[in-house]
């Protein structure tokens, strides 16, 4: 009786083993529960949401149709591939280690005529500090544009550490700043920046550079010296001249009253400087985070861009929050755009998403338009309040017509009087334009 017993209790632990190793084994199985978005032209960026998916790019297999597609970024439970071309409307498909997952129809559209051509303005593609024709310059990560009363462009060419002009026959020369890091006031040719960031003229030609490692706001007259507006240690303080702190300013914008407005982009503040030197936050209470309100009682997590509108308003690309805001001159903040994910989507304003918007310009017409970092892309938020893709397809560098040309880490753009936007590209190295056709 006992051997009974003892064989029949044997038997339910290797049925209850089973069961756990079969649990193990269906656990460990891809598989996809939503596809965003579920439509779109060849090449759009789609991210796929599931588990049990490889970290590792290449070690999973996604098919739109039958159709091999690019693993761009792979986790656990979240991969981001590019719809592949001439696939066809058909179910996408995840195989990893011979196990597969079927998730939602991908639904190809046919993308809207192109109404934009995207060219290389400037540089040759070759990081380096090189002057001359627009075509054969180099550059190294330029980060900001911004045009002056002539029509030329004036470059904030990051890692070479100096401010440069491409004048509107298409010649390149350095405005200032030696080459070399570092940090000194005086002559424009013997001056020293440290990685300036971003870049702004106000109406008497001065140009003001957002001097982000030496922690500064910095003015180059039309005579060509230079000297610090504010700003002297790292830190936050408000104040004047060198009582003042930023941390990490990388943007500036001038009004027509002669004050300079700034994006601090680690203290999470907007902060203002008279033509004195006064320092004072505009708006930002200093701590990462969302809050639309009033000056200090309000939230930004790391601003990187900034312009004004026609009216006076200050426009920002709040950058981490994946959103763009308005700072009214009394300090009042609003959320234009964007619904605070990091994604690519178009439409209504307030549900758009961005992914890092970066650098940020007003048209003619009013119409907010966007270097978009992480999407690499150039948005644009109408004034009737629709989010749409002006320029770009994926990460890379192709010119072209507006919806196959491609950009890689677009930081800054500006628009000339003619309309065309000009745009820094600080991973490409070069100066892209667009205009329409």
């Amino acid at each position: 009786m006992n051997k009974i017993i003892t064989g029949f209790l044997m038997g339910l632990l290797f049925i209850s083993c089973k069961k756990e190793d079969d649990t193990a084994e269906i656990s460990t199985l891809p598989s996809i529960t939503s596809i965003w978005p579920d439509s779109g032209p060849e090449m759009t960026i789609v991210t796929i949401n599931g588990k049990n998916f490889s970290a590792v790019p290449g070690e999973n297999q996604v098919k739109f149709n039958g159709v091999d597609a690019a693993v761009i970024e792979a986790g656990d439970r979240q991969l981001q591939v590019v719809s592949p071309k001439g696939a066809g409307d058909g179910k996408v498909t995840i195989t990893i280690q011979e196990q597969l997952a079927e998730g939602p129809v991908y639904t190809y559209k046919t993308p809207p005529p192109s109404e934009y051509l995207v060219s290389t303005y400037a540089g040759s593609g070759t990081a380096g500090l090189l002057n001359g024709p627009a075509t054969d310059a180099q550059f190294r990560n330029p980060e900001g544009v911004a045009i002056d009363a002539q029509g030329n462009l004036i470059v904030a060419d990051r890692q070479n550490h100096t401010i440069r002009k491409i004048s509107t026959t298409g010649d390149v020369t350095t405005i200032a700043g030696d080459g070399t890091a570092g940090f000194a006031d005086g002559a424009a040719a013997t001056a020293k920046f440290s990685s300036p960031w971003k870049v702004a003229l106000d109406k008497q030609g001065n140009i003001f550079v957002a001097d982000r490692d030496n922690f500064k706001i910095r003015k180059i007259t039309p005579a060509g010296v230079v000297s610090t507006l504010a700003g002297s240690t790292a830190g936050f303080a408000d104040g004047t001249g060198g009582a003042a702190k930023f941390m990490q300013p990388l943007d500036v914008v001038a009004d027509d009253q002669g004050n300079v407005y700034v994006a601090d982009n680690t203290s999470h503040r907007i902060r203002k400087v008279t033509a004195a030197g006064v320092v004072t936050t505009l708006a930002g209470d200093g701590t990462a985070g969302y809050q639309d309100g009033n000056g200090t009682a309000t939230k930004f997590r790391n601003p990187s861009g900034l312009t004004l509108d026609p009216d006076g308003n200050i426009i920002v690309a709040d950058r981490l929050n994946h959103r763009i805001r308005k700072i009214t001159p009394a300090g009042v903040v609003t959320t234009v755009a964007g619904a605070g994910t990091s994604g690519l989507q178009e439409g209504d304003a307030l549900t758009a998403k961005f992914a890092d918007p970066y650098g940020v310009e007003v048209d003619a017409a009013g119409n907010i338009l966007v270097a978009e970092l992480t999407n690499a892309r150039i948005r644009q938020v109408s004034i009737s309040g629709q989010v749409t893709t002006l320029a770009g397809s994926s990460a890379g560098f192709a010119d072209g017509l507006s919806n196959s040309a491609k950009f890689n880490q677009p930081t800054d753009l500006a628009v000339a009087a003619d309309g065309k936007i000009y745009v820094a590209e600080v991973t490409n190295h070069r100066i892209r334009a667009i205009r329409k056709i």
